[in-house]
């Protein structure tokens, strides 16, 4: 899931965008944004961010192992 930034939460103070590793962040109006296109959904901005401006959240267990079924051989 694509990181979302609350922009009543965020006070710009860019630690999100020092520690985005595609570099796919910036300020806007003293915002944070993020191009969603390249965002990695690493969710690093998440992590750092020292106000809980941003939020990100993986996806459910079940959806993940139902995608992983496919790859698992069965003997």
């Amino acid at each position: 899931m694509i990181p979302v930034i609350d922009a009543f939460k965020c006070n710009g103070c860019a630690i999100c965008i020092k520690f985005c590793p595609p570099k796919v962040m910036g300020l806007v109006k003293k915002k944070a944004v993020i191009i969603n296109r390249m965002c990695e959904e690493c969710g690093i901005c998440a992590d750092v961010c020292p106000i809980d401006a941003v939020d990100f959240e993986l996806e459910h267990y079940s959806t993940v192992e139902a995608n992983t079924d496919a790859y698992v051989k069965k003997r």
